[in-house]
């Protein structure tokens, strides 16, 4: 079968806007979850657009074509959208949102089309605030229908449509989770109690395989599976399709579970509706699932999965630092395969961008309880390294050669999940490219050595990681952290480290687990980011004066020791990394030696020696 341009896909769909008097249709990222990541049969947005970054809306009215994407992915739109289609600088002050947009471009009364199962009721309220202004209307595809899904149908004979997957669902045992769901469930129920709430919807993908302590394999990179789950008070409804479940998972499910089928869950709650149950849904839950229960029998609220799914118990936290472990000797192992390739034999042409982050995935696949990567592996050399999201692709990649390579990579391990970039020279840096450099690592040792009362969110302490950059006028167009799953999705929330302004930020509690990755992207030239994943955990202060947190980091892999200016570095700095490259020598330089890889053994010695 042949490939269909965007452009007949675009001309398609304007035709089945026009029959249903529809000026604007926006084509979300997310599924019908709300999800970051999806599967393949859900990336619609992609399909239409030619765009495939993780974050992005396209919005195509009868004579425009727009895509409105956040700082990581603005050079990589400008390379894979067609020259028709135009940016717009997501969450940046002064740019219009899509509902300004939409608002100033469109005509009194004019239609705006969208699927309901992929807004959530949280963003389709605002939207609605600011389109009344004109008396604009949302219209709604028809329950279970999307124009996408019909534009694609019409294509059928040319291109091949996905289907959604049916993969096996897993249960994950105690030892991992470190407690039952049958506990869990407790939990909600008692917060349902406190609400009066009859029933809760839960929707997020992470939050069901969280809940029921299941894990699967529906979306790339991330341990879970299509469902709906209703929590009620005798019972717990998971609406999935059966298939995935073998006679083994059926009976390690918790106590009254009853299966049915995936797309159910929406008659279900009109029925539940109609016999006056109270239903909590939580506002990042879709439209769909809203519109299914009445005002009078809505409990509108975030539900008490999210937070207690970010705090880690001792269990997880074990894990998570067990895995990144792991983690470091694969890295390690890689980055000194990198270093006896491109330096030491100096082989600048038979390794691409691509085939080394498949050798890194090899080492990876060596560790006890690997699973899968946890995102599509950022392997960039020099101006690449700017695109902050770049995805090297098997036939075009560049050829890895002398100067600056940008790795971040992570894993899917069955007691963690590890996010970790580092930056490396591969040749003589120049000054510039060194200070840089030291700039953006004293933002991330900042960072880590901040102690801080807990009674602060990310966006109070963003600043710290930024103010090396600052001082000379740079900056980077991304947050500074993202929550991490434990064996589930690499970006979770509510907690984040970010500068971008939200409704309710979340303070930031022992046992979160974060990032710490400022950078700096210099386009045409190179990119610099050094991340590591931390717990939040208890400090003791000088004066005890009240409870304070700090962070904990449990990436073990040394930076980048040919970029480094000493002399831009404080005493207190020098000491961190000293201290951290110590640690390092005591866990992960016995766990090196014993693959008797004296090459990565070698390296290590010599990358972690005081400064």
């Amino acid at each position: 079968m042949g490939k269909v341009t965007i452009s007949r896909k675009v001309e398609k769909l304007r035709a089945f806007m026009k029959d249903q008097s529809l000026s604007a249709y926006i084509v979300p990222s997310e599924d019908a979850h709300q999800s970051e990541y999806i599967c393949v049969k859900d990336k619609r947005r992609e399909y239409i657009s030619g765009f495939s970054g993780s974050a992005g809306c396209a919005v195509i009215t009868l004579d425009n074509q727009l895509l409105w994407t956040d700082g990581r992915y603005w050079l990589q739109a400008e390379k894979e959208l067609e020259s028709n289609w135009k940016i717009m600088k997501d969450r940046v002050v002064g740019e219009p949102t899509i509902q300004d947009w939409l608002l100033s471009n469109l005509n009194k009364e004019n239609k705006v089309g969208i699927d309901s199962r992929l807004i959530s009721k949280g963003y389709y309220d605002s939207m609605k605030s600011v389109l009344k202004e004109k008396s604009i209307d949302i219209k709604f595809d028809g329950d279970g229908e999307n124009l996408i899904d019909r534009v694609r149908e019409s294509f059928k004979d040319e291109e091949e449509i996905p289907e959604y997957p049916k993969n096996s669902i897993f249960f994950l045992e105690d030892k991992f989770t470190g407690k039952q769901s049958n506990e869990k469930l407790k939990e909600i129920r008692e917060e349902m109690k406190k609400q009066s709430a009859d029933s809760m919807v839960v929707s997020a993908l992470d939050e069901i395989a969280w809940l029921l302590n299941l894990r699967g394999s529906d979306i790339s990179f991330n341990p879970v599976f299509l469902s709906y789950v209703v929590v009620e008070n005798e019972k717990v409804t998971l609406f999935v399709e059966e298939s995935k479940l073998n006679d083994k998972t059926k009976s390690q499910l918790p106590t009254g579970i009853v299966i049915s089928p995936y797309n159910s869950v929406f008659e279900y709650l009109r029925n539940s509706d109609k016999q006056g149950k109270k239903i909590w849904i939580d506002p990042r839950s879709s439209v769909a699932l809203y519109n299914c229960v009445s005002v009078a029998n809505l409990l509108e609220k975030i539900n008490p999965i999210l937070l207690s799914k970010a705090i880690k118990n001792e269990t997880e936290i074990q894990g998570m630092k067990n895995a990144h472990i792991r983690d470091a000797v694969a890295l390690i192992q890689f980055l000194a395969w990198m270093e006896e390739e491109i330096v030491e034999k100096g082989d600048e042409t038979s390794h691409t961008e691509y085939s080394v982050s498949e050798k890194l995935e090899g080492f990876r696949r060596q560790q006890a309880d690997f699973v899968s990567l946890s995102f599509d592996t950022i392997s960039s050399i020099n101006a690449n390294g700017a695109i902050i999201h770049y995805k090297p692709d098997e036939t075009t990649s560049a050829t890895i050669v002398k100067g600056m390579y940008l790795v971040d990579s992570g894993g899917q391990y069955l007691d963690g999940t590890t996010d970790v970039t580092r930056t490396l020279h591969y040749g003589k840096p120049s000054q510039h490219e060194i200070d840089c450099y030291t700039r953006v690592l004293r933002g991330h040792v900042g960072l880590s050595l901040l102690k801080f009362p807990n009674r602060v969110n990310g966006r109070d302490i963003d600043c710290v990681a930024r103010t090396h950059l600052w001082s000379v006028g740079l900056d980077y167009a991304h947050g500074t952290g993202h929550g991490v799953g434990s064996f589930l999705n690499v970006h979770e929330g509510p907690q984040g480290i970010s500068y971008r302004a939200i409704a309710n930020p979340t303070n930031l509690q022992a046992g979160m687990t974060l990032t710490n990755e400022p950078g700096y992207y210099e386009s045409g030239n190179f990119g610099i980011r050094i991340e590591n994943v931390m717990i939040v955990a208890p400090v003791t202060t000088q004066f005890n004066n009240g409870k304070f947190i700090g962070f904990d980091n449990i990436t073990l892999v040394p930076y980048e020791r040919k970029l480094i200016n000493l002399e831009m570095l404080t005493k207190d700095e020098i000491n961190f990394i000293n201290d951290y490259y110590k640690e390092i020598g005591e866990k992960i330089l016995p766990l090196i030696e014993k693959t008797n890889n004296q090459k990565a053994i070698n390296w290590l010695k010599n990358q972690i020696k005081p400064l």
